[in-house]
Parts: structure tokens; sequence; C-alpha cells
């Protein structure tokens, strides 16, 4: 693309220049030639033309003519150009001077230009560093000049900026050559303090250029350069730059470091001694701030004078404001580098006779810190500036010191707030940007007044945190290589004058040395024993390489501690934000920590005071000890109020939720610890958590100081007798109310927190103690509780009145009340013995492996021991303090048991026994001397509890384990009865006797003490019976009756239960299979001898103590409560289902014996008259009763092996039977089902003997609805129990099965009927759709019994009858109405139908069912509900959802009659036929008829229409022509023909006619009113059509048809005399009205049937007058005479005989007829069938 890129800038130069300047054109059509030559070598690619370009000089003339035209367009082309040349190399090296002088003319022209000039010559430094020296790089300096000179400010800029960049590649060419010294030779000489020094090309021109510029920055003329003017303000950034980017060189090259000696440092001395203004100033300051960063080792006495200059500068009248706060930047930045500070230590003050710069500069410090009390807010206290709002969910950090993983550090969150004047803060006592980096301003910046203390604090804390890093490394116990590693960075580089901070602490440095704060380490709580941790003195370290540093700070600790001191202490009493606040405690606490760890105990004793004051300053703690407390309000609270101090590590709430910020009464209000003395004290601990093992007698300082903060910060508390809990919301709602301005109190609750997480570490930390160091913080802890003094002196605990004692006021903030190192009588006072024995039980948890050491007295057991014992047990000390002591011991006794969990020591045993002994002896308190009130007494049951819970933790966590001592664990446990409620194994006797549950004493002593005492007792059920030794097996089997016995907590009685399931595993798996011990129990006939072989040793006694148990557990089935008896009925029933297959017919047999024939004994006669005891005592049957049945029917197998079997189950019968007669519907329902369940398992009726069977069967049928009748509340379980009762009989069914007979099944039968007819249903039941649970069991019941008796089917098909017609009977409506209880039976007559036809079908061939009319008795109750229809309308069922109920039986009467008819088969007796017959016909005329169908829809009409029809039609095949058989009688058929001939009316008859004549005649009077159709139709034309097919007969046909024509014909004349004589009474009154549709279809159907219809009888006689059509039964004599008589002689015989009776009717229709044609065609074809029976067509 170069290439590519000059061939185009040539073209367009040669177009500019055509006519302009021929030179110009001509040189570049040279040049141009010359790269098309170049571009067409086939070797040479047109991007890589650069080294050939290189090679052609004179390639370069257009473009170096084009710059001296002074043309813009031409200088801008070749400026381009060149630059592109000189990027790719391109540039002719011989033409580099030619290439300078052109940029140098172009630079007089425009700014792009001289952009375009500046942007080029960096590279072509870069590409031509050997060929641009000595003038070359002066005529490059020269033109950055010039054009720095410009008044464009963006030229200007970017001048400077390459200038300085040029200056900084001049000294990177530095470092290059210098690497290849070797390969360059020297050029020339450099002057330098040991005289000229030969020097390399590039160093001679960087010594020429920097010398020149300091000497331009001087106001000097140059030597080397060519220009003679530099702004000093440029000048001294270059110099800042050059120094910041490459200080190596001046300390490796001695010419270098020779013009910083002689041109550098004066200048800078001189102008800070001037009044210069402020830009100038500034970097002055910043270049000396890099020389004694980096040069202070080649400018000794230089930096020597700059430094003391310095500190004079911060003197109050020295210099202005802004120049004080220069100075203070520059040590800030100094001080935020330790190995810098040391070096100025060790190059000055370390040297005998050298002046003290650090000390003086921190004396300075202290100065400065006093100087303007009111200006940083000093005050007796600290505060936070008024105004400022912390953030309401900033929480205080750690307060701890990075102490190589110690312990973390102190920090916080910065508060927002409002500008204030006083005090100290970081948002308005510092700059945004600080004065030393202000670069850009022409005047000094406005800051605040505080913004130099602010700096002073910040150097205070940077030179505190400067010293911790580099020695608390040192301190930490890591080994040789780790903790070499930090140091190593230390040492002093070579080449390097001093450390940087980023390479000594790995944080960025910036010269106002804000550097982030130390990562925070996080603490862990430390689980198993260390090897002994004291922090190593680094003085000893003698072989480090950084020996001599290590001397240097501690020679810097010694000599500035007093100042450093002096300053803290100020501040820690001024007003500072939190930010402020947490940095100068984090400092401060560093610094003494470094002190401890050099084992410098004078300033670390002087800091660790001045920090305790600070915690609790004393006018604080002299204000509430003088504040009077009042007494506890009871004794209660007493107790608790203070039993553990503030920072107890096993307090009951956390520290943010136990805050007491001071009484608020009405006497004073004591002010308490706020947040910062609680940080303070923090720091405190935290150096107690990092300088422990060194501290010695020094512990007192901070323990005294912990106690008394606990005194302050609980002072309110014990005045008001309460224990406060108070969140850190509720400490600033009372701070609010007593009316604090400030916002100290708003984080104190996780500062509180903070503060006990710091306590809580620092007692940790002493695991890693020697035993020395551990003994002496544990005597001094001893010194803050003087048991003996107490007494001597009178002082009493919190619980009881105190001395009201008023301390005089502390005159000084600062002055403690006493000497923090003694027992004042201040100490006594809040010498409150819980805070004591809170932390000698802290310490003891902590260091309980070195505790339980071999060595009990070394390591401090014994004495802690006896001294908590001692406490607990005496009444002469408080009741609170006695109870803390046993809390403690308790603790400690627990911790003991689990550090000896895992050991395999062979003192095991002994510890064990020695840890339980211990916990005895604190719970016997009954012969310790002393009054004895009811608070002690309290506070004794109290301790006894206590104490049982801690045996309760020692078995939780130790008691798999424990090997030794159970014989104490129970008396612990047993100590909470009575003597005489125990039974032991050492009594005079080893009977037991079952005492009753009524006279169970209760718990001796206290409800408490039980559930303390029970939950041991649960340990060692649920989990440590394996380890229980068989003696105490049977004193456990005691212990467990009397917890279930008491009647103090019923939950305990209840879990204890559960403990005889877990005993009874224990003893299963225990005991050998087929020992003698079984044999023997197996044997035992009651409690005495199981009692005998429990006692012998030569057996197994597992199986005899099982037994026992099971006894106790039945004693405990007695019990008043049902809950109890409950469960232990379960629990033992349960054992039974778990173990009762390990017994055998003989252990069975002595097991019914002893245990469950006693339990059937349970069914208590006087009972209370209350309901809930009855049914309580109900349940509790019915759990022994499913119990007992479980046992039966599981182990029926076993109990028939035994010889006495029969016994077994009569005692088991009678005990149902005796438990029927507690008339309970519950117990009687699972006597049921209990028997039906053990009946089930009976399997084979031969498993039972025939008596056992008839048991049985008394039982069952001795019942019946007797088992309701008669009961209290009845209504509530009758169903469930009818319903169980006849459950039952499936089961004995299957017994009596084979010697079932006909009067078994009628008994059964009767009585099953009592219990369905019961009139009772279950609640919320509809039995329209479906069947009652009792229904369905009937039917179930009815289904299974044998239909292959005689007799039986007999008997089932009338009870069924029976069944299937209990629905439909007016009463049972009637009863069963909305509001009753009275089931309506529908669905159970429907299913009683479907079993009613099977049973009918299966016995049609049977002559029983015929000849005990149980046939017909089926049929007449199909019949009812066939002839009901829609007339069926039960009360709890809607109209338009009622059920077609007669659908079924119709269905099950047509398939019955299919089976029966024709009944020719059977030897039947005719007046049973009959009977039957005339079932048939009630259920033909039923299908008929459908009364009251207004409200049917129909879509459902016409649907049951259809059904009807076909059924009908079917019945018709069936009964015709048997129905004209002689055996069945007239009425019958006369009946059958009724019921078709009232079912063909169209419409209703207003009236019956009797006579013929009235049949046959017209109306008197006709009517044109609209007539009721009835509307099943099609049926109407069904019958119609059935009296013609009745009618019509032939010769040939049987004479069963002929006599049902006979009989139909004087119907079929009536009906149709009825339609000819309506019309022609009507017709006339219509006029032209035509006819209905309705009558006139029937009309027109009926005379064109009654034309076609041709019968041979001769059925109709003209001259029989009195002849009655619609005969009755008192007629049907004369009507046979009548019908069999002669035809009259003058009617010819003829089948149309019918049309002879009408023919009066047809002819007066003939006459009414008019104009009906097809009417009139009928009728004419009716005359004409009468012409042609009288053979008149022969005669016409």
């Amino acid at each position: 693309m170069t290439a590519q890129f000059l061939q185009n800038e040539l073209t367009n130069l040669v177009q500019e220049a055509k006519r302009k300047n021929s030179d110009l054109r001509h040189a570049t059509e040279k040049s141009l030639q010359e790269l098309k030559s170049i571009a067409h070598v086939p070797d040479i690619e047109a991007d890589f033309t650069g080294l050939e370009l290189s090679n052609r000089p004179s390639f370069l003339s257009p473009f170096l003519i084009a710059c001296g035209t002074r043309n813009a367009k031409f200088s801008t082309i070749g400026v381009v150009c060149l630059q592109r040349l000189i990027i790719s190399r391109a540039l002719a090296k011989s033409r580099l001077r030619e290439v300078l002088e052109a940029f140098r003319e172009a630079a007089t022209l425009g700014v792009e230009i001289q952009l375009k000039i500046l942007q080029v010559l960096p590279p072509l430094l870069q590409n031509y560093p050997d060929e641009l020296q000595g003038a070359l790089l002066a005529e490059a300096l020269l033109i950055c000049a010039v054009l720095q000179g410009s008044k464009m400010g963006v030229v200007n800029n970017t001048a400077a900026a390459t200038l300085s960049q040029i200056v900084i590649s001049i000294f990177d060419k530095v470092v290059t050559e210098d690497k290849l010294a070797t390969q360059v030779s020297v050029i020339g000489e450099a002057p330098s303090d040991s005289g000229n020094v030969p020097v390399r090309p590039a160093a001679l021109d960087a010594y020429r250029v920097f010398h020149d510029l300091c000497l331009l920055t001087e106001g000097h003329r140059p030597v080397f350069l060519r220009f003679n003017s530099l702004p000093q303000p440029f000048g001294l950034e270059i110099i800042e730059s050059v120094l910041t980017n490459h200080p190596d060189i001046f300390l490796s090259h001695p010419e270098q470091a020779h013009i910083l000696r002689k041109r550098v440092a004066p200048l800078v001395i001189r102008s800070l001694s001037e009044r210069l203004n402020f830009p100038t100033t500034v970097r002055i300051t910043r270049v000396l701030y890099i020389l004694l960063r980096r040069h202070l080792s080649i400018l000794s006495s230089e930096c020597e004078i700059s430094l003391s200059l310095l500190t004079h500068m911060l003197e109050p009248d020295a210099s202005q404001p802004w120049k004080r706060a220069l100075c203070m930047e520059v040590f800030r930045g100094i001080c935020a580098e330790p190995a810098l500070i040391r070096k100025i230590f060790s190059q000055y003050d370390a040297k005998e006779g050298g002046k003290p710069i650090v000390k003086e500069l921190m004396g300075t410090m202290t100065r400065l810190a006093h100087e303007k009390p009111s200006v940083i807010g000093l005050g007796t206290q600290s505060s936070a500036p008024v105004g400022q709002q912390q953030a309401k969910d900033a929480s205080s950090e750690q307060a701890a010191l990075e102490a190589g993983g110690v312990a973390g550090i102190i920090g916080g969150a910065v508060g927002l707030g409002d500008v204030t004047i006083t005090g100290l803060s970081s948002q308005w006592s510092m700059v945004r940007v600080p004065c030393i980096d202000q670069l850009d301003k022409s005047e000094p910046p406005a800051m605040p007044e505080s913004y130099i203390y602010c700096l002073t604090l910040t150097c205070i804390n940077n030179f505190s945190e400067g010293l911790a890093r580099f020695i608390l490394p040192l301190a930490t116990n890591e080994n040789s290589k780790r903790r070499q590693m930090p140091l190593s960075m230390s040492v002093n580089r070579a080449g390097s004058d001093v450390e940087s901070a980023a390479s000594s602490s790995g944080r960025p440095v910036t010269p106002d040395g804000r550097t982030p704060s130390p990562a925070k380490q996080s603490i862990k709580r430390r689980t198993t024993a260390r090897q002994p941790r004291v922090p190593a003195n680094p003085l000893n370290l003698e072989s480090h390489p950084a020996y001599d540093e290590i001397v240097i700070a501690s020679a810097i600790v010694t000599a500035c501690w007093p100042a450093i001191l002096a300053a803290c202490s100020t501040f820690l009493y001024a007003t500072l934000d939190n930010n402020l606040y947490h940095e100068l405690v984090r400092s401060f606490q560093k610094f003494t920590q470094v002190a401890g760890v050099l084992r410098l105990p004078t300033p670390r004793d002087a800091f660790l005071t001045t920090l305790g004051k600070a915690a609790v300053p004393s006018n604080v703690l002299s204000a509430n000890i003088s504040t009077p407390m009042a007494p506890s309000s009871s004794a209660a609270d007493s107790l608790f109020s203070n039993a553990k101090g503030l920072l107890g590590v096993d307090g009951t709430a956390s520290g943010s939720e136990r805050v007491g910020t001071g009484s608020n009464d009405h006497h004073s209000v004591a002010p308490s610890l706020n947040s910062r003395n609680l940080l303070c004290l923090r720091a405190l601990l935290n150096l107690g958590i990092a300088l422990g093992p060194t501290l010695e007698t020094s512990w007192t300082i901070i323990l005294e100081t912990l106690q008394q903060a606990d005194y302050v910060l609980f002072a309110s508390s014990r005045r008001s007798g309460r224990q406060l809990s108070l969140s850190g919301s509720a400490v600033r709602t009372e701070a609010t109310k007593s009316g604090e301005s400030n916002n100290l109190m708003s984080n104190i609750g996780s500062e509180l927190a903070a503060v006990e997480a710091a306590s809580a570490k620092m007692f940790e930390s002493t695991r890693e103690f020697p035993d020395d160091a551990f003994v002496s913080m544990l005597s001094a802890l001893c010194q803050l509780l003087d048991i003996e003094g107490e007494k001597m002196n009178g002082r009493v605990s919190v619980d009881k009145p105190r001395l009201s004692l008023s301390l005089p006021s502390s005159s000084s903030p600062n002055r403690r009340m006493a000497s923090i190192s003694s027992l004042s009588i201040a100490s006594q006072i809040i010498g409150d013995n819980a805070f004591t024995l809170a932390k000698m039980g802290e310490l003891a948890q902590i260091n309980m492996t070195r505790l339980v050491g071999p060595n009990p007295d070394s390591s401090g057991w014994n004495l802690l021991v006896n001294h908590l014992v001692c406490v607990s047990r005496s009444r002469d000390m408080g009741n609170s303090i006695r109870f803390k002591a046993a809390e403690v011991l308790n603790d400690i006794v627990v911790a003991a048991a689990k550090s000896i969990t895992s050991e395999t020591t062979e003192n095991v045993g002994e510890v064990q026994r020695r840890i339980l002994a211990a916990l005895k002896e604190g719970v016997e308190y009954g012969n310790q001397s002393g009054t004895v009130d009811s608070a002690t007494k309290s506070t004794e049951l109290e301790i006894h509890r206590a104490g049982l819970e801690a045996l309760n933790a020692i078995l939780e966590h130790a008691g798999q384990s424990l090997i030794a001592g159970w014989e104490i664990v129970f008396d612990i446990i047993t100590s909470v009865f009575d003597s005489s409620m125990i039974w032991r194994r050492d009594s005079a006797t080893l009977s037991i006797r079952e005492p009753a549950a009524e006279t169970v004493a209760k718990s001796g002593k206290s409800l408490r003490l039980i559930k303390s005492s029970f939950s041991s007792l649960e340990l060692i059920c649920s989990d440590f019976l394996a380890s229980l030794p068989t003696s105490c097996i049977l004193v456990l089997i005691g212990a467990l009756f009397a917890f279930c016995s008491q009647n103090d907590d019923l939950n305990i009685s209840l879990t204890t239960i559960t403990f005889f399931w877990n005993v009874s595993d224990f003893l299963q798996s225990r005991g050998e299979e087929a020992s003698e011990g079984d044999k023997l129990t197996a044997k035992a006939d009651n409690e005495k001898d199981l009692l005998d072989i429990v006692e012998r040793t030569d057996v197994d006694s597992h199986s005899a103590m099982w037994m026992l148990l099971l006894l106790r557990l039945t004693g405990v089935s007695t019990d008043f409560r049902a809950e109890v008896r409950n469960g232990s009925i379960q629990t033992l029933f349960r054992i039974f289902d778990t173990y009762g297959h390990q017994l055998g017919p003989q252990g069975w047999s002595s097991c019914l014996n002893i245990v469950v024939f006693k339990m059937m004994d349970i069914n208590p006669t006087t009972e209370s008259d209350t309901g809930s005891d009855r049914t309580n005592w109900d349940e509790t049957i019915k759990l022994i009763l499913g119990g007992i049945g479980t046992l039966y029917s599981n182990y029926f197998e076993v109990f028939i092996q035994q010889p006495n079997f029969s016994n077994t189950w009569s005692v088991f019968i009678r005990y149902l039977g005796s438990l029927l007669t507690r008339q309970s519907f519950g117990v009687s329902t699972t006597v049921f089902h209990v028997l039906s369940r053990v009946l089930t398992r009976v399997g084979h009726p031969d498993n039972l003997a025939p008596q056992s069977r008839e048991e049985v069967w008394m039982l069952w049928s001795n019942q019946g609805v007797k088992l309701v009748e008669g009961i209290p509340n009845s209504g509530n379980g009758i169903q469930e129990t009818l319903e169980a009762y006849t459950h039952a009989y499936k089961a004995l069914y299957r017994l009596l099965e084979p010697t079932l007979t006909a009067d078994i099944i009628q008994k059964t039968l009767e009585i099953l009927r009592d219990c369905i007819l019961y009139p009772d249903s279950p609640p919320y039941f509809q039995d329209v759709d479906m069947v009652t649970p009792l229904q369905a069991s009937i039917l179930e019941v009815i289904k299974l019994t044998r239909t292959d008796i005689p007799g039986v089917p007999s008997l089932i098909l009338k009870c069924l009858s029976d069944f299937s017609t209990v629905a439909f009977s007016k009463s049972r409506v009637a009863m069963s109405g909305k509001g009753t209880k009275v089931p309506t039976c529908i669905a159970m007559s429907i299913q009683s139908i479907s079993y009613l036809e099977t049973i009918a079908v299966n016995s049609i061939e049977d002559p029983e069912i015929y000849m005990t009319s149980a046939l017909a008795t089926a049929l007449e109750a199909l019949e009812i509900p066939i002839g009901l229809k829609y007339d069926f309308a039960p009360a709890n069922i809607p109209k338009g959802k009622r059920p077609n109920l007669w659908i079924h039986p119709t269905r099950s009467a047509l398939v019955i009659m299919k089976r029966t008819l024709p009944m020719d088969k059977l030897d039947i007796p005719d007046d049973i036929r009959r009977h039957i017959w005339k079932a048939i016909v009630k259920v033909v005329g039923s299908v008929l008829r459908a009364d009251s169908n207004e409200d049917v829809d129909e879509k459902t009409l016409r649907r049951d229409e259809s059904l009807d029809i076909d059924s009908f039609r079917e019945l018709r095949e069936l009964i015709i022509p048997s129905l004209g058989q002689m055996v069945v009688p007239d009425e019958t058929i006369l009946h059958y023909v009724e019921a078709v001939f009232w079912s063909s009316m169209l419409y209703p008859v207003p009236g019956m006619l009797a006579e013929t004549e009235e049949w046959l005649t017209a109306r008197k009077q006709g009517s044109t009113s609209e007539l009721t159709i009835e509307r099943r139709n099609r049926m109407v034309y069904a019958c119609i059509d059935e009296l013609f097919s009745l009618t019509a007969v032939r010769d040939a046909d049987s004479p069963e048809l002929k006599r049902l024509a006979e009989m139909t014909t004087p119907w079929l004349i009536r009906r149709v005399g009825l339609v000819l004589g309506r019309y022609v009474s009507d017709q006339p009154l219509r006029g032209r009205m035509p006819q209905p549709a309705s009558q006139r279809k029937e009309m027109l159907y009926i005379l064109d049937q009654v034309v076609r219809l041709d019968s041979t009888l001769e059925t109709v006689h003209i001259d029989c007058k009195s002849y009655h059509v619609f005969p009755s039964p008192r007629n049907l004599k004369w009507r046979h005479q009548c019908l069999y008589a002669n035809s009259a002689p003058h009617v010819p015989p003829s089948s149309k005989r019918h049309l002879f009776r009408l023919f009066p009717l047809f002819t007066r229709c003939v006459a009414v007829a008019q104009g009906d044609k097809e009417l009139l065609g009928l009728l004419s074809r009716a005359l004409g069938e009468v012409g042609n029976s009288l053979k008149l067509n022969n005669v016409l």
C-alpha cells in the first residue's frame, strides 16, 4: 500500500506543479519513474519497496523541494509522503539532515502541516535511533521548541508532548544501550562528582539534553540544545517525567547523578525557600517527592536539608496554608512507604550524631494534632461530626489486626453526612484532588481548614500501617520459607534505592498515599488442638537477610512511640467521622501489636492502657458505678437477669439483642458505651488475640477493661431488675428518647456483635498458648473473683440487694479512677462474679483438650472444677451466681465428655467416671449448710435441672463410647422421683408389684426436672441400649413404667410408651434362639415365674424380661388417660405383630395367659356418665379388640396347635359377646369386623370344631337389629354397625356352607330383611342411583347363598320380591321425604330386580318356585314399578330428574315370561297356572298404561313409548294364543281385552257408556271444541290394531284364538261405534269447517280397518236386543248363552257380520259427510260389503 500511496501522491504533485514549479515537476516525474521501475521488478512486491527506496536518495528530492516551496499544498504532500517513508523505513539515511531542515522550513506553515510534522518526529527518532544523534537530535528538539512557541493551543500542547516524548525516548535509548554495553563503544566524556567519566553515544545525548533542560529551567542558556527558552513549569514537568520513568539511570550513571546534585537538588531547595507561585511550587514539590523516594542514597545531604525544610514549613507561621498542605501530602506519601521510612531513619536518625528526621517529623505531627483543638473538635470523648448521617445498613468492619493470619483489621462503612465546621471528616476535610496533583491550576485551590489535620491523621495511620506490614509477617509461626518470602521483597534491590510501595505491599502508591485497605482475613474456629503458638520476636532472627531493617524498625518504635501515642490520644478524643475513626483505631492497634511482637513492654502497655481508657471512659464508668441500683423485683428475674455477662460466649442471644443504653428513670440516666468505645474495645481484644502468649501480667489490663465494659453496658438492666434485649433499632429509639443528638448509637448493635466475636476469638486463641501462658490468663481471671474476699467484704451478687456506693467523678477524662492492674474499690463493685464465671467457662471450653490431659493439676482441671462446685453448692453465695457456676460446670463436663469420645487412651474409663461423678456432685444439694428459702430452693431445682440437661448432652454426644459409669447415669436420671417409685435391683425382693395407675405418685420434685431427666432416658432407649449392662435393663423397664405412670406431663408418658418398643427390639435381638431361657419362659404361667427366670444367671433371661416388659405395658393400658392407654395398647400389639412369629404354640399359650387374656379383662363397668369418657373407653376397647383380632387372625395356625385351643377360641368368642352388651356402635362395629377377619383366616371349615362353629353362629344369629335398637343417640353409626354385622356373615357363611340348611337361610334372610328395612340411612347419602353400603352388603350376602338346597330358591325369590317393591310402597315414599334419614331403597330395588331375574331364570324348571307361588309373587312385584311409571314420585327427587325405574322391571318381566311360558312342560296345578296368568295379564296392562305423563318431555316420552310398544309386541307374541286356553278364566282374558281397549282411546271418554245402544248411536249433544289428544298416540294405534287382530279369526284357527276373538269382538264394535257416533253428533255443528285432523285420521283408519276385517265367528247377533257390549262378571253367564246361540235366520252367514251391527251409523255418517269424498268412499265400501253379505248385488 506504501508504493501505491506514493505513486498517487507523486501523480498529484505532478499535476499540481505543471505550471507552478518546473523544478518540482521534473523531480517528481523522475521519482515517479523510479517508483514505477521498482514496482515492475518481478521479485519485488509493491507493498515492500522500502528497502529499495532507502537506497535511492534522489527519490526524496520532490518531497524536500515541496517542503521548501512554502506552498501549503505542496508542503502538505511532501510532509505526508515523508511521514509514510519514515514509517516504512524507506528514508535514505544520508538525507536525514535535509529532511529535518525541510521540516523546519515547513513548520511556519499551517496548523495541519505543523501537526503532521509533530506526528512524524517520534517515529523518526524510533526508526533511526543510531543516525539521530548529536546535532541531528538537537535539530529535532529545535523543531519541537519552535512549534511549542505557536500561539495555537493545539500545536503548543502537541509540541510540548512531543518534546517530552522525545526526551523520554532518549533515555529509553540509554536503557537499551546499557543492556548492550559491550557492543557499543565510548564516544566521549561527561563530568561527574569524581571527574570526567567515559560515556557512550546515547548516554552522552541524554546527559547533554537533561543538563540543558535543567539550565533552561533555571533560566540559563543551553550548551547543546539550539533553543534558548523553556517555560519553567514545563521544564520541571519534563524533569519529573524523566525521574519518574527512568530513576535507575540516575543511580547507575554518575554523570546523571552529578546533574541531580549540581542542578536539580539546589533548584528544588532554593525554590522551596522562595515564595514562588502555586504551579511552580507544585512541580518543585513533585520533583522533590520523587528524589526522596528514588534517589535518597545519592542525595543524602540534599534530602536531609529538604526534609528539614519540609518539616519546618509545617510550623504554623512558616508558610502559606496551601504550601503546608503540599508538605503534608509529601509526608503522607512518604509515610505510606515503610521501606522509605526505614531508609530515612537509617540514613539520619540511626546514625550517631545524625539528625533525628523521623523523630522530629513525628513530633511535628503531634504538634499539628494539638495545634487547633477547636478545628478537630477535641473533647472528653470522641464523637461524630454534627450533621453526619450514617448509612442505616452500614455495618462496622471487623476490628482485628492483620498479623499473618492471626486476625483481621478494623474498618467500617463511611457514613454520609452534611458539611460541618467542627471535626474531621473524609467528606469535608479532604479535597477531591490533592494539591500536588493539580498541575492545571494557576492559583492554589480552596481547601478546608481541617485538611492539614486530616492529612496529619493519615500520616500517622500510614506510618503505623507501614511498620505493621513489615514487622508482623515476621512474627507468624510459619516455616522459614514462607516467613522469608515476603521479607525478601523488602530488601533493597540492585540498582534501586528504596523499594516501592507497590513492591512491598502490593498496593498502588501515589503521592497522596491513598492505598486500599488490606484484605480482610476470615476467622475460623479451630476445632483441633495445635502446637503452642507464641509470636516470634523478629529481633531474634539474626540470620535473616533483613535483620538490619528489623533492628531499624524496632528503633523507630522506640524513638517515635511517645509522639505517636500523644498524637493518637488527641485524635481518639477528637470529632472524627466513622471512617477516619476506624482508620485511627486500626493504626493504633497495629502500632501496639508491633511493639508487642518486638517485646517492647513499655510502649505496649502504654498503648494498651490508652486503648482501654478509650474503650471505657472513666467518666462513663464513674457515672454507672455512682448511680444507685434498684433491687430485683423477683427471684425469677434475678436468677437470670445477668447470669452471663454481655461478652459471654454462651449467651442466649446475640450481642445485638442485649444492649442496655441506661435506665431512663426519674433519678438519673447513666451514660453507656457508644459504638466508638466498642470499637476501641474490639481493638483491645484483637491485641489480646495477637499478643496473648506474650502479655503475661498485662492480661489484667485487657480483662479488667472487658469486665468494666460488661458492667457499664448492663448497668441499666441491673438497676431495673430486668434483662433488656435491644436490637440496633431499639437502641436508636432509646437514644432518641434520651435526647442524644449524635448518631454514635445508631450501629451499636452491629458493633456489639463484633465485640462479642472478638472476645470469643481472643479466648479461643488460648488453645494455642503454652501451659504457662494459659495459666497466666487463668490466674488473671481468678484475680477478678475472690470468694473469700467477697464474704469478708460483704459483697453480694446482682440478685441480692447491694450497698449503694458513690464514687467521686474523675476530674480528667483521660485519668483512670484507679490503677488498672490492681483490685480497687471500683473493681470490687463491678467485679460481677457472673462475668468471671462465664469467662472461666469459655476458657475451659476452648482448652478442653488441655484440661482432660494426663495431669489435671498442671492443666488446671482440679482447680477449675473444685472452684465451680464450691460456688454452686454454697448457700452463702447469691442464687444467680450459684446457678451460673453450675451452668459453667455443666458446660465443662459436657465438653470434657465430648473431647474424650474419640480417645483411645487407657484412662478413658477413669475420665468418664470422673466427669459423671462431678456432674452427680453438681446435682446433689440436699446436705448443704445454710438457710433454705423459696428462692434458694428454686435455684437448687434449676441447678438440678441444668445437671440433668448436661447428662443429656453427654449421652447425646458421648453415650456410644461410654464404657463406665452407667450406674451413675441411672442414679442421676431417677433422682427426679421419690425413692418409693423406683424399683431397684438391690432392693429386698426382686418381685415387681404392678401398681394401679391411680395410685402412682406424681413426680417428686418438679415437672421441669422430669422433662430434663426424660431426655436422657430417651437417648438411652433410642441409641444406647446396646451399651447397657444386662443388670440395668430391668431397672430401665421399671423407670419406663414410672415415666409412663406419672401424670404431670402427658407427652412424656406417650413418648415413654414408644420406648417399650425400642427395649422390646433390643431384647429380641439380644436373646438366643431356642435357649433354655426361652423354654422356661414358655412354661411360665404368671409374673412370679418370669421373675424367677430373670434371677437365674445360668440361662438367657432376655425372653423373660421381654415378657415382663409386655406385662408392664399391659399395666399402663388401664391408665385413666385415654391417650396413654391407647398408646400402650398400640405399642403392645405392634410388638406382637413384629415378634409374634418367633413364639411357638407353647410360648403363645404362656403369652395369652399372662398378657393377652389380661387385656381382655379391660372392659370398665363403672364409668363416668360423661359422653367423652365413654367415647374414650370405646376407642380403647376398639384398639384392644383390633389387636386381639389381629393376633387371632395372624397366628391362627399356631393357636390351633395348642392342646387347649377350644378354650382359647371360646374365650375369644365370649369376649366378643361381652363387648356387644356395651351398646356402643363403634365397639359393635369393631366386634364384627374383627370376627370377620378372624373367620376369614380360619380357612377350611374343618379347622374349627362343630361346637366352635356353633358358638360363632349363635353369636351372630342372636343379634340383628337389636344391635342398634334402644341405643342413645341412635342415628350415628347404625349403618356402619349393621354393615359390619352383615359383612361378618360372609365369613361365617363359608364355615356354615357345608352344613347349610333352609332353616338357617330363612333365619338369615329374616335378619337381613330387618336390617335392610331399618329406617336409617348414611348421612349425606342418596340411595337413588347407588345402594348404601349396608344394602350392597346384604345383596351380596343373598347372591352368595347357595340355591341348590331345596326350598332356598323360593325363599330368595320371595325375599327379593319383597326388596324390589320396598321403594314403591306408599309408606316408604312417605317416610323417605326430604329431611329424613329413611332410605328410599330405589337403587336397592333395582338391583334386587336384577338378581330376582337371575334367580328366576336359573330356577325356572324348579317346580317349587311355582308351587310356592314364588314366581307369581316375583311377577306381581315386577308389575308394581311397571304400572307406576310416571306416577312414582319420591319427594326427594325433582320431577325433571326422576329415573325411569319401570324400564328394568319390564325387561326382567319379559325375560322371565320368555322362560316361563307356555308352562306346558311342568306339571303345575290349574290354580297355580291361573295365578301366574293373572300376574302376566297385570304386567301387560301395566306396560300399556302410562298415566301422569304431563311433565315428561316429548323426547323421553317418545323413547319410552317405543320401548312399551316393543315390549307389548313381545308380550303378545308370548301370551297369544296361550291366553285363550280354557285354564285361563274369562275374567283374566277380559282384563287383558279391557286393558287393550282403554289404551286404544285417542282422547278421553267423558263417561263410561254401559249399554250397547249408547255406543252405537250418536250423542244427543255434539261439540266442536278441540279434544285433548293422548300423547302416546302410537300406543293407541297399536292397541287398535290389537283389537282388530284378536277379532280377525278364520275357521281354521285354534280354539284359543277363537275364544279370544269372541271376547274381543264386542269391545271392537264399541270402539268403532264411539268414533262414528261422535262424527255424526259433531259434524253437523261444524258446518263447512273441516273435522280436526286427529279425529279424521282416527275415523279414516278405523273405517278402513273395519271394512277390511274378516271374521268367520258369529260374534254379532242382530236379534239380541239386550246384549251388553261391556259385560261384567255378573252377566258373563248370560253373555255366553247369547254368543253361542244360532244365528238369525234372516242374516246370511258372512265374514262381515260385524258391519250389520254398525249399519245404522254408516247410514247416518253418509248423511252428514257432505262432499267428503274419501270418507264417503269408505262408507260406500262398508255399505257395499253389507250388500254383498245380503247378496243384493245379485238381485240388482
